[in-house]
């Protein structure tokens, strides 16, 4: 089959593109305008840094949880479906109850609810790519391609309607997340249940299996030295007299780059490896954020930009595999729902503050600090595919299926 050619849908992939773009909407609009609304409803920069803080802080504690108890019902497609509508009406909240402590209250609660989606919808969808047999990359590229449809569709909105267009756009894009949820496969019932205290206990022997422990250090960080680049990537541009456009079409070069490796990612995660892909994407944070620190001519930001497909694509890709093939199945949900509060609580929360720090003293320099972020996730990579032999990581004393092929 030749390389450019795409074969046929997979109907049980299909399933999962209405949830995948609906929740890609959200987060694209959300990263955009929130802080933008957050401002027109009377937030000052203080109370906005303490609130987005606070949003990260709780889901260290929320995701673990949530985790657990969706994989111990097994009930993943019912726990999405709920904590997405919780997260809808707190949309509607915004829109229809007034005042600070309503606007408080309502993003705490929809945090705590994002705090399980994004970890369960990528082991659903990655476990059910391994059963069913068709490739995890070509159902989430849709939602990178949803991400950047977003960004052109809701600046262009916005920028006719004001702000005003931000929560119509976010209820209409959590209200398609909802109807995406239901066409979601239902979890497969096991013959044995494991009750909600064994589970508990096993995720508490997974968060300490040194080696998954060293994949949350080397995936996070790599991960979290994007947050220069997400928190003041469009300001630091517009420093450098960038127009509007042209920061447009450079935050989708990103995106389109990611895109491209996702079409073959079952072909790119075969080839390189695991870990192998955890080490490039490092590796091209080191080059990706020591050219952006000493703001080059606007060409080579350019070609820079395609180096997104690395540091979040190519480690995306390798942490995904890592957990299908090294979490026992029935803690797949939990083991998603501990990196990404550590990653978003933990190190992005570091990485926002040091990034805002920098940024006010020293402009673009401060992209150093996600060079180093990436030099130790590069270090920490390459430990984690020394010691892990490819396996499945023990938490139980009895045997565990190892003969998962990759998604």
């Amino acid at each position: 089959m030749s390389l450019f050619v795409l074969p046929r849908p997979h109907p049980e992939a299909v399933r999962f593109v209405p949830f995948f773009v609906g929740l890609n909407f959200l987060n694209s609009i959300h990263v955009m305008f929130f802080t933008a609304w957050l401002a027109s409803v009377g937030f000052d920069p203080h109370a906005t840094g303490l609130l987005l803080a606070a949003m990260n802080i709780l889901r260290v504690f929320t995701g673990p949880v949530l985790g657990v108890a969706a994989d111990a019902f097994h009930a993943r497609r019912l726990f999405l479906i709920g904590l997405m509508t919780v997260a809808g009406l707190c949309y509607v909240g915004y829109a229809t109850v007034e005042g600070t402590v309503a606007v408080v209250v309502f993003s705490l609660v929809a945090s705590a609810a994002f705090s399980a989606i994004g970890a369960l919808i990528e082991g659903v969808s990655l476990a059910a790519a391994t059963a069913r047999g068709f490739d995890y990359g070509r159902v989430r590229l849709w939602g990178s391609s949803a991400f950047v449809v977003m960004n052109f569709a809701g600046g262009a909105a916005v920028a006719t309607y004001q702000i005003d267009a931000f929560l119509p756009i976010l209820i209409g894009s959590a209200a398609l997340a909802v109807a995406g949820a239901f066409a979601l496969p239902r979890d497969e019932q096991p013959e044995v249940r494991a009750g909600v205290r064994s589970v508990g206990r096993d995720a508490w022997q997974l968060a300490r299996q040194p080696l998954f422990v060293l994949m949350i250090g080397a995936c996070g960080l790599a991960q979290a030295s994007h947050t220069f680049y997400y928190g003041f990537g469009t300001l630091n541009w517009q420093k450098l007299g960038y127009s509007a456009d042209v920061i447009g079409s450079l935050w989708a070069l990103g995106v389109i780059a990611e895109i491209v490796v996702l079409m073959y990612s079952g072909r790119v995660v075969q080839r390189v490896g695991i870990t192998n892909l955890m080490m490039l994407g490092a590796a091209a944070g080191i080059v990706r954020w020591t050219l952006l620190a000493l703001s080059p001519p606007l060409w080579v930001v350019y070609v820079v930009q395609l180096l997104h497909a690395g540091t979040f694509c190519a480690v995306h890709l390798g942490t995904m595999h890592f957990m299908l093939r090294a979490t026992p199945p029935h803690l797949v949900g939990t083991a998603q729902s501990i990196y990404f509060a550590v990653m978003t609580g933990l190190f992005f929360s570091v990485g926002q503050y040091g990034s805002g720090a920098l940024f006010a003293e020293v402009g673009s320099r401060g992209y150093f600090l996600m060079v180093g972020f990436s030099a130790v996730a590069l270090a920490l990579s390459y430990l984690l595919g020394r010691l892990w032999d490819g396996g499945v990581l023990a938490v139980r004393q009895e045997a565990v299926d190892e003969g998962r092929p990759v998604a």
